[in-house]
């Protein structure tokens, strides 16, 4: 059965593009031109991931055991998970254009005229 250290595993998925967010336990989640695809957690305090943890985070990353493994361990590139989500359709064709800034929300304000 398969260790990982927790914060190990913790550093290399921020290295892969995941953020940490706030919470009760350690919190990544995976955004794609700003919209989040997936998230994940480990348990604060947690020193190793046992096997029923591994696979928790696997299901939840999107991948097999072994590509977990080696996301965490670091043979996986950010660039190689990037393309494991897009070939099992994680992240669509719709989700590879780049988000364009709706133009209705740059119209300054206009002033108040004041009374005289």
């Amino acid at each position: 059965m398969p260790v990982l250290d927790a914060k190990k595993t913790y550093q290399n998925l921020l290295s892969k593009g995941f953020k940490a967010t706030k919470g009760d336990h350690k919190y990544l989640e995976y955004y794609f031109n700003g919209k989040l695809i997936l998230h994940t957690k480990i348990s604060h305090g947690e020193k190793e991931l046992q096997d029923f943890h591994i696979g928790m985070m696997k299901r939840q990353c999107k991948l097999e055991k072994k590509e977990f493994l080696d996301l965490a361990n670091c043979p996986l590139s950010a660039e190689d998970y990037l393309n494991i989500l897009k070939e099992a359709g994680i992240i669509t064709e719709k989700d590879l254009v780049t988000l364009q800034p709706n133009p209705s929300q740059n119209i300054p304000k206009q002033k108040k005229k004041q009374k005289k």
